[in-house]
This record gives C-alpha cells, structure tokens and sequence, in this order.
C-alpha cells in the first residue's frame, strides 16, 4: 500500500471511530453536549469567585484567562487520560485484527476536539461579551493544531506504557493534579521567579500562554514562547512516532 493511501485510511478509520463513539456517548442522554460543558463552567465558576479579587487583580480579563486555561488544560487532561486506558480497553480487537493502532489514539484525540470546540464556541461567546472583539480567534486554529500534535505524542507514549503497567491510569492522573496546580491556570507566575523556571520545563505553559497572547489580548506572543510551542509539538510527536513504531507489534502477546 502506497504511503499516500495509508495515510488516508489512517485518518478514514480514526474519524469514523472518532465519531462513533462520539455519537455512542451522546446517545439517549437528555442533557446532550450539555454535558462537555458542564465540568469546565463549574470549576471556571467555582474558581473565579474565589481566586478573581486575590489572584486575578493584576491580571487583564482575569474572567477570559481563567477560561481559556481550563479549557486548553481539560483537552490535554481528558485525551491523555483516555490515551492511558485506549490499549487495554480495545485489547479484543487488537489481538484479533491487524490494523493501524495509531487510529485508535488518534481517534480518542478527535474526539476530544469535537467537545473542545463547543466549549471554544462558549469562550467565543464570552470573549466578544467582555472584549467586543474575536479577531484573536481566527489564529486560534494555528495554537490548536500545534498543541494537538503535542498532545497525540504524549498519548502515543501513554497508550504504550499501559501495556507495562496495569495502573497507569491512576499513576497519570495523580502527575495530572500535580501539573494541575504547577501549571498558570488560575494564578499568574509574573514576578514569581521559581514558578517561571519550572515552567520553563512544562510544555503547557508555552501553548495556554501562546494562546492567551493571540486570542485575549491581541498581540504577538514572545519568539521563545512560539519556539517553545513549536520545540514541544515536534519532539513529542517525534518520540512518540518512534516508540510506537518499535514496540506496536509487540501489543498483542503483552496486552
């Protein structure tokens, strides 16, 4: 098969597992896509009213920054979890069918952006509520693309080491918490020297701040926050691709 049509069947089986179990999940409930909303609106409620007269005085459309980095921070959150589960929950079929099982993690990865993008469609609509501007938005797309090739890495490395330990997933979402709190969600790190040198070393950092610079406040973000951005994005698919190539045939007799 010509790399050209593997590439073609890669993306034709992800969307259509990608939209099936969207369309499973969504099924006979009442609420509907209701349901992606209604975590981020209730920890973006809980947290604005806490932290907005103590942490978010200094901070510019404290309200939009605080959204913003729920949001972005729930697409990574969300996928990798999945991605520490993919593996064992598709074992059946993987050990019967021999087919791409990349699709499988990038199917997991565009289903989580069908739900990002009804809650991109609520921050729009506050952002144009409190600013009276959305021309940020239009370059949201490039931050999107860039921090979902980063995010289909870690999940190719994820999906991966569920093979070898049975409680990843309960290991990945204690480091989640931790990258939670490290992370410049809800706070910000200006004047903070420690906090700015660790988050030198976290790839989400340079995307949610990427991000805010472009949408919110309107403005080129910094070179080395877009070299960053685009260092992660890179290395992560990278060791991804590599690892996934070497161990994948291997996924069977392990599982």
């Amino acid at each position: 098969m010509a790399f050209r049509d593997k590439i073609t069947e890669f993306f034709r089986l992800s969307f259509s597992i990608a939209n099936a179990e969207f369309k499973l999940r969504n099924e006979g409930s009442y609420l509907g896509i209701l349901w992606y909303l209604l975590n981020p609106i209730m920890l973006f409620t809980l947290l604005f009213l806490v932290f907005r007269d103590r942490l978010g005085n200094d901070i510019p459309y404290y309200g939009l920054y605080l959204l913003l980095g729920i949001i972005m921070f729930n697409l990574f959150q969300e996928s990798t979890l999945d991605a520490s589960r993919v593996m064992r929950n598709y074992s059946g079929v993987i050990k019967s069918i021999n087919f791409t099982r990349e699709s499988f993690v990038s199917a997991l990865l565009i289903k989580r952006i069908y739900s990002h993008l009804i809650e991109i469609v609520v921050f729009t609509v506050v952002l144009y509520y409190l600013t009276g501007s959305i021309l940020g938005l239009i370059f949201y797309p490039i931050v999107l693309v860039l921090f979902s090739i980063f995010i289909y890495g870690i999940c190719l490395m994820l999906s991966l080491m569920v093979v070898y330990f049975i409680d990843l997933d309960n290991i990945w979402n204690f480091f989640i918490r931790l990258l939670w709190f490290a992370t410049p969600i809800f706070y910000s790190i200006a004047g903070q020297n420690r906090l700015f040198y660790l988050n030198l070393f976290n790839p989400l950092y340079y995307f949610i701040t990427l991000a805010r610079e472009i949408v919110i406040y309107n403005r080129i973000p910094e070179l080395w926050i877009i070299s960053g951005a685009f260092f992660f994005s890179a290395i992560s698919l990278l060791i991804g691709i590599i690892l996934f190539n070497k161990l994948k045939n291997k996924m069977p007799e392990l599982i």
